[in-house]
C-alpha cells in the first residue's frame, strides 16, 4: 500500500468526503477540478486525527512520504476540520496555519500543532457561538506547495461590507497573504464593480512590512514599496475572472485567498462561503433607516449630534439596557432630577424624549435638545467646530448666544443661582454620601436580597421591575451622580485660578497633579485587592463578595458580572502579580499633589495662596466621587439585571431578554406572547450596528454620507485629543475586550475601543493609553491620572495599529506617531517645529482680563443711554444742569490758569486718570508679557522662510495680542466715556474763540420776536451796571396789525357799487369776495411774529455776567435774558430758550463783530516760529499724549 492509498492521506484533487479531509479540503478539491489554478497537495485525514494516539508513528511515516512525493522546496500546512468553510461558519482564523515549512519534520510538527489547535479557546468559543458540538469536530491537515508570492491577500466576490453583488473587495500586500489574514499589515483595498471588470476605489496603504517565503518572521517592506500599488489592473482582471468562476461553480459568493508569483501567476489557495451577507443586508437596512431619521430630524430643526461620554461605557447596547438608560438620562430620569436639585428646569421636551439618541453603535447627544436640560428656551445653542475639536466641551453648558440680551441675563442669573447651591452642597454633601447614601443602598440591597423572586406571580414580578427601576434609576441616581458636579464647577473654578496666576505652565497639567483625593477611590482599591488576589493574599470570594458587581460593560445590563464569571477576573489577575503596588502608586500622586501645591503657594500673596489652597482642596474632596458614585450605583443596578433574568427565565429566552424593551418584557410576562421574530431582528441589527462608523459630531451634510469610512493607516502621525499628560513610547498591545487580552508583557501602549472600570487591571504594566472613545472625565482618562499614564483619544486606533509595531504618545501635545521609520521621525520633528513651546507663548487671556472687559462694556451700555438722553431730551433737563456742573468745577481754574492752561489740565487728567484706572482694573502684568513675547515671537517669525509652519505658528502666536492691548485701553476709556464726553461738548461751547464772551465798553442789541397778536406793551428791565440807550424806551408795543386789518375787511364788506354799470358791480363783487377771503384767511393763521429791539449802553468796567429780564404780557413769566463780558464768567448763549406759550417766539443777544481774529494757542509763535493756532483741540492733544507717554512707562501699562 502506498502513502496515498492510505486512509490517513487522500490526494487533494480527491478530497470529495467533507467527514473525512474537512471543508476547507473539499473546497480546494472542487476548485482544482473546476479548472481553477490551485497549488498541488495532499490531505492529512480525519483518520489519521482519531488514530493518533495508537497509530502515531505510521502516520508520521505516511506524511513524509507524502511531503517527499510533491518535491517542492517549501510548502504550508492549513487546517482542515469538518466544520470548517461551511455556508454558515466559516471559522475563519479559527484554527492555524503554517507557512514555509522547508523539511518533513517541519510539515509533521506543524500537522499536529494543527490537531492540538482545535482544542484551543477561541475554537471552543467559536463553536459555542456557532451552535456547533465540539465533539462532533474532527481535523484534517491540508498540506500544499508554498507559492512563492511576490504579492497575496484576499478576494470577496461580494462586497462583504455592503452586501453588493455587483461589487468585489479585494485586499492586497507584498509577500506571502499570512500578514494580511492576521491583521498585521494594512492591506490596499480594491473596489472593483465585477461585471464588467472596472476598479472604481484604489485605496493605497502604507504596508509597513511583508512576509517572504522562505522567511521565518515578517520584515520591514523596502520605502519603495510600501505606499505604491501592488497590483495593477490586469492582475486585478485576472483575480475578479477566477472569482466569478469559483462563485459560479459553489453557486454562492466567495471569500478567497490568493497569490501572484514572481512570474504575474495567480493561484487560488483557499475559498470559503462569505457567511455574513445577512449581516450585509441588515447593515444596509439599519444604514437607510438611520439616514432617513436623521434626514427628519434635520428637517425638524434637530441635531448637531455629537458623541456623548456615555457613549465609552455603554457601546452598542442591548435593547433593555439602552431603554433603562435613555430614561434615565431624559428629564423625568434620575439625570434630570439631578439638574432639578440644582436649581435646572428641564424641559417638557427632554422630559418627554430626552437628549441622546443611538445612531449606529454609538451613542449622541442632540446639541438642540441638550440646552433645554437647563430649562425652556435656554438663549444658548453648541458650537459644532468646537466639539469637533474638543468633545469634553459637551460635558459644559452652550456658549455661542441664539437668544435676546434679555433671555441671557435670565441665563446668568440662573447660573450663578445653581452655581450657589453647587456651592453649599459642597460644604457637606461628601460627608452625606458616605454617611447617608450608601447606607441607603446597603439597606435596599439587604431588602432585596432577601425577596424570592420565584415566589412572584408575573404580574407582580412586573411591579417589581418598575419599583427597581424607579428606585435604582431614579432615586438612587441622581443621589449617585451629584457630587461630580460639585466635582467639575471645582476643576473649572480650579483651572481659571491656575491660568490667571501661572502663565508658563499649562494648567490642565497642574489640574491633572493636584486632582488627587486622599483617600482612593472604589475602583483603585478594588484594583489593589485584585492586586492581593494575584499574589494570594485574598481570597477570590472576598474580592467577588466586594466587587462582584462589577464587569466590563457593566452599564449594559446583559453583560455578566464579575460574579458571575469569577474565571475571568482570575485570569486578568493573574499579570498583576509582575506589577507595582496601586496604593503605593496613590500614595506617591498624594505626595507628588502636596509638593506640588506648595511650590506654587510659595509664588503667590497670602491672599491668592489660600484661595489656591481652598480651591485645591474641594477638588480633592471631591474627585474620588466620579468613580464611587458610579460604583455603589452599580451595586443597585446589578439588582436591575437579576430581575430581567428571572423574567428571561420564566419567558424561556434566557439571555434574548435583553433584546426586549422594557414594554416588550413587561407584555410578555402579563400577555405570554413573546415576539420572536423582533428578538431575530433586533440581534441582527445590533450586530450590524458594530459595523457602523459615524463621525464624532454629525451635522446635516454629514448625514448622507454616514458608513462611508475607509481607515487610512498610512499616515506617520495623528492628532489626538489629550485626556491625561505625559509622553510614552512603546510596542502597540490592541485590546478589544478585556477578558481577550493576551499576556500584555510590560511597557506597551494599551489601544483599546474604551474603557470602564474592569479594564483598569490591564493598565498595571502598561506605558501610555490610546483610546477610541472618551474625554477627559471618562473612566479611562481618570484611571491613567491615578496611575500617572499619558493617555489619548483617537478615532480607529485599534484599526490603525497592529500589535507589536512601536508608537509614541505624546499627551501633552496632543499626538500619536509611529517610531518604527525614519520619515515618522522626520514628520513628528517637523509637526514639533510647528509648536510652539508654552514658555515663548504671549499668556493666555486670564479671569482678570475678561472680567475687566466685561464691566467695561456694562460702564460704557450705560453711559451711552446718559448721553443718549443728553442729545435727544430738552437741554434743560440734562445739558444746561451738566454744563452747570461743570462751569462750577472748571471756570475758577480758567480764572487762575487761563483757558489754555485748564484745557491742558484737563487733557493731562484724563490721561493719567485712564491710565491708573488700566492698571487698577486690568491684568497689566499679563498684558505687558504678552506684548513683550509678541514682539519677540514676531521679530523671530521675521526671520523664517514666508511657507514655514513655525512661522506661520508665531503668527498665529502674535495676532491676537494687539487686540488684546487695545481692548484693555480701551477698558478705562469705557469707565469715563460720558465725563470725557460732556467735557468735549463743554470746550466748543465754552472755551472756544468763537463762543467768547465779548470785552465791555461796546454796545450790544437784544432782538425779540414777538407773536403778532400780543398788543400790549413788553418791557425790557435792565441792571443798573448797564443802560438803555438814549431814545429807546424800556416799554415796548408792536403794532396793530390785526386791528387795522378787520377794519379794512369790514370797509370792503360794506362799500356799495350801485353807482356803476352792471359788468363793473359783478366785477367788483368779485373781487371784494376774493379779498375778503384771502384776508380772511390770513388772520385765521395768526399775525406773524414781529420783532422788536433794544439797544444798550455797556460801560468799559462791566466785566461780569449781568441778568436783563424781558416782561412779555402777563400771564406770561419774564424771560431771563444773561451777558456777560470778559473772561470772568463762563460765556453765555446768544439765543436764548423761550419758554412755550409766554408770547415770545425766540429772543437774541446780538454782540459786534470784534475788530481783530481772537487766537487760543500759538505755542511755535513764541519761538520764533508761525502763529499757527493749535486752538483747544491742540492743547488737549499735546497734554493728553505728553501725560499717556510718560505715564505707561512710570507705571508699566502695556
Amino acid at each position: 500500500m502506498t502513502h496515498l492509498d492510505s486512509p490517513w492521506i487522500v490526494p487533494l484533487v480527491d478530497a470529495t468526503d467533507a467527514a473525512l479531509v474537512g471543508g476547507k479540503a473539499v473546497n480546494l478539491a472542487a476548485m482544482i477540478r473546476a479548472g481553477l489554478p490551485v497549488p498541488d497537495g495532499f490531505v492529512v485525514t480525519t483518520e489519521a486525527y482519531r488514530s493518533r494516539g495508537d497509530r502515531r508513528d505510521d502516520i508520521v511515516s505516511r506524511i513524509r512520504d507524502a511531503h517527499a512525493s510533491l518535491n517542492s522546496a517549501l510548502v504550508a500546512a492549513r487546517s482542515s476540520a469538518t466544520a470548517e468553510d461551511l455556508a454558515g461558519a466559516s471559522m475563519a482564523g479559527q484554527y492555524d496555519t503554517f507557512l514555509n515549512l522547508a523539511t518533513a519534520d517541519d510539515v509533521v510538527d506543524s500537522v499536529i500543532r494543527c490537531w492540538d489547535s482545535i482544542g484551543s479557546e477561541r475554537v471552543a468559543a467559536y463553536l459555542d457561538e456557532q451552535g456547533i458540538d465540539p465533539a462532533g469536530v474532527a481535523m484534517a491537515v491540508v498540506v500544499q506547495k508554498l507559492v512563492p508570492a511576490a504579492v497575496a491577500g484576499v478576494l470577496f466576490t461580494t462586497n462583504p461590507r455592503t452586501g453588493s453583488s455587483s461589487e468585489m473587495l479585494i485586499e492586497a500586500s507584498w509577500g506571502l497573504g499570512e500578514s494580511v489574514v492576521s491583521g498585521e499589515v494594512q492591506p490596499d483595498i480594491i473596489r472593483v464593480a465585477s461585471d464588467p471588470c472596472e476598479v472604481q476605489q484604489y485605496t493605497v496603504a502604507d504596508k509597513t512590512v511583508r512576509l517572504l517565503p522562505g522567511s521565518a518572521s515578517n520584515e520591514p517592506t523596502p520605502n519603495g514599496l510600501r505606499r505604491r500599488a501592488c497590483l495593477t489592473f490586469a492582475s486585478i482582471r485576472m483575480l475578479c475572472e477566477l472569482g466569478r468562476k469559483a462563485a459560479r461553480h459553489f453557486d454562492h459568493p466567495q471569500d478567497i485567498e490568493w497569490a501572484i508569483d514572481e512570474d504575474g501567476h495567480v493561484h487560488l489557495l483557499q475559498s470559503r462561503a462569505i457567511t455574513t451577507l445577512d449581516d450585509a443586508a441588515a447593515y444596509q437596512s439599519l444604514l437607510a433607516k438611520t439616514i432617513e431619521k436623521l434626514d427628519e430630524e434635520v428637517a425638524a430643526g434637530r441635531g448637531p449630534w455629537v458623541r456623548h461620554n456615555l457613549d465609552e461605557t455603554l457601546v452598542n447596547p442591548t435593547p433593555l439596557s439602552w431603554d433603562v438608560v435613555r430614561r434615565f438620562m431624559s428629564g423625568d430620569g434620575g439625570f434630570g432630577e439631578m439638574y432639578r436639585r440644582v436649581g435646572f428646569e428641564p424641559s417638557d421636551v427632554v422630559a418627554k424624549e430626552g437628549c441622546l439618541e443611538r445612531i449606529g453603535n454609538g451613542i449622541y447627544m442632540d446639541c438642540s435638545r441638550m440646552p433645554e436640560m437647563f430649562f425652556a428656551d435656554y438663549p444658548f445653542e453648541y458650537d459644532p467646530d468646537l466639539l469637533r475639536e474638543n468633545p469634553d466641551a459637551a460635558q459644559e453648558p452652550p456658549t455661542v448666544p441664539r437668544g435676546g440680551a434679555r433671555a441671557q441675563a435670565l441665563a446668568g442669573r440662573k447660573a450663578s443661582e445653581v452655581t450657589n447651591t453647587l456651592r453649599r452642597e459642597a460644604e457637606s454633601l461628601d460627608r452625606r454620601f458616605d454617611e447617608t447614601f450608601v447606607l441607603a443602598i446597603d439597606k435596599w440591597l439587604c431588602e432585596e436580597a432577601a425577596r424570592d423572586l420565584s415566589s412572584l406571580d408575573e404580574e407582580s414580578l412586573v411591579t417589581l421591575w418598575s419599583e427597581r427601576e424607579e428606585k435604582v434609576m431614579g432615586e438612587f441616581g441622581a443621589d449617585a451622580f451629584l457630587p461630580s458636579m460639585i466635582e467639575a464647577l471645582a476643576v473649572a473654578e480650579l483651572r481659571a485660578f491656575l491660568s490667571a496666576q501661572f502663565w508658563d505652565e499649562d494648567p490642565d497639567e497642574l489640574v491633572h497633579v493636584l486632582s488627587v483625593s486622599p483617600q482612593p477611590d472604589q475602583t483603585s482599591l478594588a484594583n489593589a485587592a485584585l492586586r492581593e488576589v494575584a499574589m494570594g493574599e485574598r481570597s477570590l470570594d472576598e474580592w467577588i463578595a466586594a466587587h462582584g458587581h462589577r464587569g466590563p460593560g457593566e452599564f449594559d445590563l446583559a453583560t455578566p458580572r464579575w460574579r458571575e464569571r469569577p474565571g475571568d477576573v482570575l485570569r486578568i489577575a493573574a499579570p498583576l502579580r509582575n506589577s507595582s503596588d496601586p496604593t503605593a502608586k496613590h500614595h506617591a500622586r498624594v505626595a507628588e499633589s502636596e509638593a506640588t501645591l506648595a511650590r506654587l503657594k510659595k509664588t503667590l500673596s497670602v491672599q491668592h495662596a489660600a484661595q489656591l489652597d481652598a480651591h485645591v482642596r474641594l477638588l480633592q474632596r471631591y474627585v474620588r466621587f466620579r468613580e464611587d458614585g458610579k460604583y455603589h450605583l452599580m451595586r443597585a443596578y446589578a439588582v436591575l439585571r437579576e430581575t430581567a433574568l428571572e423574567c428571561g427565565r420564566r419567558l424561556g429566552i434566557g439571555d434574548d431578554v435583553f433584546y426586549l424593551s422594557v414594554a416588550e418584557m413587561s407584555d410578555a410576562m402579563r400577555g405570554g406572547y413573546l415576539p420572536e421574530d423582533r428578538i431575530a431582528k433586533k440581534k441582527c441589527e445590533r450586530h450590524a450596528a458594530a459595523r457602523f462608523y459615524t463621525p464624532r459630531v454629525i451635522e446635516a451634510q454629514d448625514v448622507e454620507t454616514l458608513g462611508q469610512h475607509e481607515v487610512s493607516a498610512d499616515a506617520e502621525q495623528w492628532s489626538s485629543h489629550p485626556v491625561s499628560c505625559g509622553t510614552a513610547s512603546g510596542p502597540v498591545r490592541v485590546v478589544l475586550t478585556p477578558e481577550s487580552a493576551p499576556e500584555l508583557g510590560v511597557g506597551y501602549i494599551f489601544v483599546c475601543p474604551s474603557t470602564d472600570p474592569s479594564w483598569t487591571p490591564l493598565f498595571a504594566n502598561a506605558a501610555g493609553l490610546v483610546l477610541e472613545r472618551g474625554g477627559t472625565l471618562s473612566h479611562g482618562a481618570i484611571v491613567a491620572r491615578e496611575l500617572g499614564l499619558p493617555a489619548v483619544v483617537l478615532d480607529d486606533a485599534t484599526k490603525l495599529f497592529a500589535d507589536g509595531e512601536v508608537i509614541s504618545v505624546d499627551a501633552n501635545q496632543g499626538r500619536v506617531a509611529r517610531a518604527s521609520s525614519d520619515s515618522a521621525a522626520e514628520s513628528t520633528e517637523a509637526t514639533d517645529y510647528a509648536v510652539l513651546e508654552r514658555e515663548i507663548l504671549p499668556p493666555p487671556i486670564g479671569p482678570r482680563e475678561t472680567s475687566a472687559n466685561q464691566l467695561a462694556c456694562l460702564a460704557a451700555i450705560g453711559w451711552g443711554v446718559f448721553l443718549a438722553a443728553f442729545y435727544l431730551l430738552p437741554a434743560a433737563w440734562v445739558k444746561e444742569p451738566a454744563f452747570a456742573l461743570i462751569d462750577w468745577f472748571l471756570w475758577p481754574l480758567v480764572r487762575s490758569m487761563g483757558m489754555v492752561g485748564t484745557v491742558a489740565l484737563v487733557g493731562g487728567v484724563f490721561s493719567l486718570f485712564l491710565l491708573v484706572v488700566q492698571r487698577l482694573l486690568t491684568d497689566n502684568a499679563r498684558l505687558f508679557e504678552a506684548k513683550r513675547r509678541s514682539a519677540k515671537l514676531r521679530r523671530e517669525a521675521m526671520k523664517l522662510p514666508a511657507d514655514s509652519l513655525r512661522r506661520a505658528a508665531m503668527m498665529g502666536a502674535v495676532k491676537p495680542v494687539s487686540g488684546r492691548v487695545l481692548r484693555a485701553s480701551m477698558v478705562p476709556l469705557a469707565w469715563v466715556l460720558g465725563p470725557m464726553m460732556m467735557v468735549f461738548l463743554w470746550f466748543p461751547e465754552r472755551v472756544d474763540p468763537a463762543v467768547w464772551n465779548p470785552d465791555p465798553g461796546h454796545g450790544v442789541s437784544i432782538v425779540a420776536e414777538i407773536d403778532g397778536d400780543i398788543v400790549e406793551p413788553v418791557k425790557l428791565e435792565v441792571p443798573s451796571a448797564l443802560a438803555l440807550e438814549n431814545g429807546v424806551s424800556a416799554e415796548r408795543r408792536l403794532p396793530e396789525i390785526r386791528r387795522e386789518l378787520e377794519e379794512l375787511r369790514l370797509e370792503w364788506q360794506t362799500s356799495e357799487l350801485m353807482e356803476y354799470p352792471w359788468e363793473i358791480q359783478a366785477a367788483g363783487d368779485h373781487a371784494r369776495e376774493a379779498l375778503v377771503g384771502s384776508l380772511n384767511a390770513f388772520l385765521r393763521e395768526g399775525i406773524p411774529p414781529q420783532k422788536l429791539s433794544w439797544r444798550l449802553n455797556v460801560p468799559g468796567d462791566a466785566v461780569g455776567r449781568h441778568l436783563v429780564r424781558l416782561y412779555p404780557p402777563p400771564p406770561s413769566e419774564p424771560v431771563e435774558i444773561p451777558i456777560a463780558f470778559g473772561d470772568a464768567q463762563p460765556p453765555v448763549a446768544t439765543d436764548i430758550f423761550t419758554p412755550e406759550g409766554s408770547g415770545v417766539v425766540s429772543l437774541e443777544v446780538i454782540h459786534p463783530r470784534p475788530l481783530t481774529q481772537r487766537i487760543f494757542w500759538t505755542p511755535l509763535a513764541s519761538v520764533g516760529g508761525p502763529a499757527w493756532d493749535f486752538g483747544w483741540l491742540g492743547a488737549y492733544l499735546v497734554a493728553y499724549l505728553a501725560v499717556m507717554l510718560i505715564g505707561k512707562r512710570l507705571l508699566r501699562i502695556p
